[in-house]
């Protein structure tokens, strides 16, 4: 099924990523300004653009604000696990992966596509069954992150943690507050990283599988984070522990 991204920045930056394969790009009639970018990009990647009238935009956008600017992508590729492994023994860098357990929201799912891009994550795993896939909706919410970092999607999350295990890759879980302080343990290894569903967090067959199991310290009266602000704190942990010149104790 083919995707729809709209505004001016994701589409500027499904344009520029090469793994991207679009269609068409569409411009509302009568939309002047801030064209130059798409319209350039447009023709080095001889892209198709074609003018319509801005209520098929807003139809095609399901009535989300577009900007008048949409690029219509092919059905979107999900990567194998495998490949991911193989890009990262290429990359000679410590393994960094995200793994989302059930994360039904979209926007959510955008935006830890995102953190991952952000972080150098080497790619983000999610499941077939009760969790979204990559929908317009999550490549608008990943600035683009969709067309970056591989994404695989799984039939079983808990066998595909034991396949990153056969690696040497440990896996860590994050738990609102059983686990060990997050900025007391040592994650300066190869590591996955399983954020769990918005509500119900990883559930208990995925937690099982863990490794190493980590909280992160909170001081406010709210028990939990928002999943992709949890899975940035996590990333940012690890990223600082591998850069530091001393490593935790």
């Amino acid at each position: 099924m083919r995707q729809i991204i709209y505004g001016i920045n994701p589409v500027i930056e499904a344009l520029k990523a090469p793994e991207t394969k679009l269609e068409k790009i569409l411009i509302a009639r009568g939309r002047k300004g801030n064209l130059e970018t798409i319209l350039q990009l447009a023709a080095e990647g001889k892209v198709r653009v074609c003018y319509r009238h801005r209520d098929d935009l807003t139809a095609l956008s399901k009535g989300k604000p577009h900007q008048g600017v949409l690029a219509v992508l092919e059905a979107y590729e999900y990567a194998t696990l495998e490949r991911i492994l193989a890009a990262w023994k290429q990359s000679g860098l410590r393994a960094l992966l995200l793994v989302l357990d059930s994360i039904q929201d979209p926007q959510n799912l955008g935006a830890l596509i995102r953190t991952a891009n952000v972080f150098g994550a080497h790619g983000v795993i999610i499941a077939k069954d009760r969790a979204v896939g990559i929908t317009a909706a999550a490549v608008k919410a990943s600035a683009g992150a969709t067309a970056l970092t591989p994404v695989v999607r799984v039939t079983n999350i808990a066998q595909s943690l034991d396949r990153l295990k056969e690696e040497g890759i440990w896996i860590v879980g994050t738990t609102g507050d059983t686990g060990t302080p997050l900025f007391e343990q040592d994650l300066s290894s190869d590591l996955a990283v399983v954020i769990g569903s918005e509500g119900r967090g990883i559930r208990p067959r995925v937690l099982n599988t863990c490794d190493l199991v980590v909280s992160i310290p909170m001081a406010g009266k709210i028990s939990s984070f928002n999943a992709s602000v949890a899975a940035g704190i996590v990333l940012y942990e690890i990223v600082r522990q591998r850069t530091m010149k001393t490593p935790i104790v």
